[in-house]
């Protein structure tokens, strides 16, 4: 009887040990020591001026029609005055008027009433500049005063592309870009090394957020954040804290507070790196998509041809402009094996379907809500239009978008295609 009494004692000795130490042990395993590193945070200060965004940026078409609007001083009672839809964040509509004036003689500018008295006063004129690249490429910079604690005034980038042709303009009208949104820089150190990192404005939130809009990181350290897009350093944030290549580490910034004017970043682990970067050179990954009949595709069915790969949408201007290059690309290109796959951004599919059925766009369309992923994770899909040409092993062979627009875009398929 005691033998088997010291064998029940003993059994109920180890089940109570048991019961103690699995909790410990499940404990241990789900929150393992954090190290320093694990922990790791930069941080830095933002710049105390905004800057324009002058890479994603709108195309406006001027025309000349009378204004109410009255220049003093006056100009030139032989000036050409071209008007049209400006966009002013200062505005209720988010709408406002922009002038170009051509002088019989002097440099031409472009006008904005900034305080909305329907006069344009001297400092209400803003000369523009021949660009270095191209002499009729004429830019300046419009900046609008604003009321906010850290910034003072809203910088637009407008573009005049002196001399510019397209089939839909009229050799009256003038196209002007412009910029719509502004860019917070700041600088971080980070491991000893001065970082710049950019940050999207909300002309209204007090705040600079961390997880929504266009970020970026000099990731490679040369002084500039490549926002562009399929660029490795920039990209847009829907309710998630982007992390970003820095060096051999990644990184994403946590939080910024602008009352002190304080940045801090923290690193993050390569794991948490979603984004599939575009090399020039390199096989772009396959994917699958639902075609516009309700057929699952994918990629590489187009293998052996040379494809532009096209996000887009009916709604987009821009894309729209690209259309009729599009459709004479396939038409004088298709026998030399090239075709399009366009991605479509469309909520409502009919939208697209339509605008395709009258513009003669014969070529395969991805379903929206096939490509979502696609989009806002792998790619990260920045500005509409955004264009990839791919070789027939499905190698990358131009990203670089002003060699896909307009007639850049049948001058680079002629070089390439001519070789094979």
């Amino acid at each position: 009887m005691n033998e088997v009494m010291r064998n029940i004692a003993e059994t109920v000795i180890w089940i109570l040990i048991v019961l103690l130490i699995t909790p410990a042990q499940s404990f241990f395993a789900q929150k393992p020591p954090q190290t320093v590193e694990d922990n790791e945070r930069f941080s830095g200060k933002m710049d105390a001026e905004l800057s324009p965004d002058m890479v994603h940026i709108a195309q406006r078409v001027l025309e000349i029609m009378p204004t109410k609007v009255v220049f003093k001083p006056a100009v030139d009672k032989k000036a050409s005055i071209s008007s049209g839809e400006f966009y002013d964040p200062l505005t209720a509509t988010r709408k406002g008027q922009i002038y170009l004036v051509e002088p019989q003689k002097g440099e031409p500018f472009v006008a904005v009433d900034v305080n909305s008295n329907n006069v344009i006063e001297a400092n209400e004129r803003f000369a523009l500049k021949a660009t270095s690249s191209r002499p009729d490429d004429l830019h300046t910079i419009v900046r609008l005063p604003i009321k906010n604690t850290f910034y003072n005034n809203f910088p637009i980038f407008v573009l005049y592309k002196r001399g510019f042709k397209h089939p839909k303009l009229r050799p009256i009208d003038r196209l002007v870009m412009q910029s719509y949104m502004a860019i917070a820089y700041g600088t971080v150190n980070v491991k000893d090394s001065e970082v710049r990192f950019q940050y999207p404005f909300d002309l209204n939130s007090p705040t600079i957020s961390t997880t929504e809009g266009l970020f970026g990181v000099d990731s490679n350290g040369d002084g500039v954040i490549r926002d562009e897009q399929f660029s490795p350093e920039s990209s847009y944030a829907t309710n998630v804290e982007l992390v970003f290549p820095l060096g051999d580490i990644y990184v994403s910034t946590e939080k910024i507070d602008l009352a002190k004017n304080e940045i801090t970043v923290r690193k993050r682990a390569k794991e948490e790196y979603l984004r599939h970067d575009l090399q020039v050179g390199k096989a772009m990954a396959d994917f699958s998509f639902v075609d516009f009949n309700g057929k699952t595709r994918n990629l590489y069915e187009f293998k052996g041809k040379y494809l532009l790969i096209d996000f887009w949408g009916a709604w987009c201007h821009d894309c729209t402009l690209e259309t009729p290059y599009h459709v004479e690309a396939l038409k004088r290109f298709r026998e030399r094996g090239f075709d399009i796959l366009s991605l479509d951004s469309d909520e409502d599919i009919n939208t697209a379907k339509r605008y395709m059925e009258n513009n003669g766009m014969t070529w395969t369309q991805a379903r929206n809500d096939s490509i979502r992923e696609l989009v806002e994770v792998t790619y990260r899909i920045q500005e509409y239009p955004s264009t990839i040409l791919i070789g027939p092993d499905a190698k990358v062979l131009v990203i670089d978008q002003n060699r896909l627009r307009g007639d850049d875009l049948l001058e680079t398929l002629d070089r390439l295609l001519s070789k094979q």
